[in-house]
């Protein structure tokens, strides 16, 4: 039978990949739609929930709240404490999951189509009867105060961390998504329960479900779960913000053999009328992997760092341009100069015409890998609603890229600011920007 099931999800993988567009509709119910990708090849349902919010809609002094909701929702519900609900989970072959972003909230539900009916009841208890158990809520707390304490110890983690309180301030983004020891502390069932019912509601639900099953039993589905949550949201508005512009640094030196470093500055947003060209464009210098310019001259060419990369992250309210390299302490300082220089070459050497073509196979192609699970395809679906994106995105992407020209790449490009970005370096080399 297992071997049957995988034989049959290539079968349908291989549609998916031939157009990297999978067929999706719309299902609509009273105030709420869901996007559906149905197949019945296979006996398996994947559900994807988001709520906006996240960690950037947490009280400044209750740091760290959504992420301890996102860990107890499925710590016990309605009549089934914790270890029951775990325990009927396993029973019936099912995986529920939640977590926490800066602007979202996200479940994951996986079944086998022959348990859908039990485990539509504990996605239920779940979504409208959790618990938050004193027992649960400590519980929780030990797990995610034990990876406050795993980040203090991370270099990286350290370095990253310092670089969004620097770009983003007082703003909420300025924050860690696991709060702080005092924080944390702060926190009680009370307040899980206030943010739970202030965030999952259905004017702030998007919802995404792949695999075997129907519209009509979707409708169902959604009548009997979500039209059960609150009708409106009450969580106080996030205001859109931008990044701190640089120049500006700072040095962290705790004792290693590496210096790591984290920069930043403005990107451009999914509205931008250069943000596929600015996608190229990043592909190209450091996005791209083995391939990418970064790469070939920090690594390959001077063999300054194992892994170099930038990329884009792009937040509700603002969108972040960033990058990282970690060094030897001799060469850390080498390492960004060589970085720097890049962004400048990108700015102002016009592409050729093979290395923009390569660049557009591979983000083109690559995109099918994207849809080779229900899991992932569902993702996909929830990642472009939380965009903001049309339906049809997904037939039309790959030709925004392959519109993008040599002139909109340089353009992207002569917005980067190597000599203002904002920089943090963590080891025992302080780098700087001069």
């Amino acid at each position: 039978m297992r071997h049957k099931i995988i034989a049959a999800w290539f079968v349908l993988l291989s549609g998916f990949s031939a157009h990297a567009a999978p067929p999706v509709q719309t299902v609509p119910l009273r105030d709420m739609e869901a996007w559906l990708v149905s197949d019945y090849s296979l006996p398996l349902i994947t559900i994807k929930m988001a709520w906006r919010g996240g960690t950037a809609s947490d009280p400044a002094d209750k740091a760290g709240l959504s992420m301890m909701l996102a860990r107890l929702m499925n710590e016990g519900a309605g009549e089934l404490s914790a270890q029951a609900f775990q325990k009927a989970m396993a029973d019936n072959a099912m995986s529920l999951s939640f977590s926490a972003g800066r602007d979202d909230v996200t479940g994951t539900l996986r079944c086998l189509s022959q348990y859908r009916d039990m485990c539509f009841r504990l996605l239920r208890l779940a979504l409208t009867a959790p618990r938050f158990d004193a027992e649960a809520l400590a519980r929780m707390k030990q797990e995610q105060m034990a990876a406050i304490l795993q980040a203090q110890q991370s270099p990286r983690s350290i370095a990253n961390e310092t670089l969004m309180a620097m770009a983003f301030q007082d703003h909420p983004y300025g924050r860690t998504r696991n709060g702080t020891a005092d924080s944390l502390n702060a926190i009680n069932a009370a307040d899980i329960r206030a943010h739970y019912q202030a965030m999952m509601a259905r004017d702030n639900l998007h919802l995404a479900v792949v695999g075997d099953i129907g519209r009509a039993e979707l409708r169902r589905l959604m009548r009997d779960i979500f039209l059960q949550l609150p009708r409106r949201t009450t969580l106080p508005k996030t205001e859109k913000t931008a990044i701190r512009q640089g120049p500006l640094s700072r040095h962290i030196e705790p004792t290693g053999p590496q210096t790591s470093i984290v920069f930043a500055q403005n990107g451009l947003g999914h509205d931008h009328p250069l943000f596929f060209a600015d996608f190229v464009m990043n592909s190209i210098l450091g996005g791209s992997g083995f391939s990418s310019r970064l790469t070939e001259q920090v690594r390959e060419r001077r063999g300054l760092a194992y892994s170099v990369y930038s990329g884009t992250s792009n937040f509700e309210h603002a969108a972040m341009w960033n990058g990282a390299v970690a060094s030897d302490n001799k060469t850390a300082q080498q390492a960004m100069d060589v970085i720097r220089a890049e962004m400048r070459r990108m700015a102002t050497e016009p592409l050729s015409a093979e290395r923009l073509q390569a660049a557009k196979t591979y983000l083109t192609g690559n995109y099918a890998l994207r849809f080779d699970s229900g899991a992932k395809i569902a993702s996909q679906l929830i990642g472009v609603q939380l965009n903001g994106w049309p339906i049809d995105y997904f037939k039309t992407r790959n030709g925004q890229i392959n519109q993008v020209t040599i002139a909109d790449v340089q353009r992207a490009a002569q917005l980067l600011t190597p000599d203002r970005l904002l920089l943090v370096s963590v080891g025992g080399t302080k780098i700087t920007l001069d």
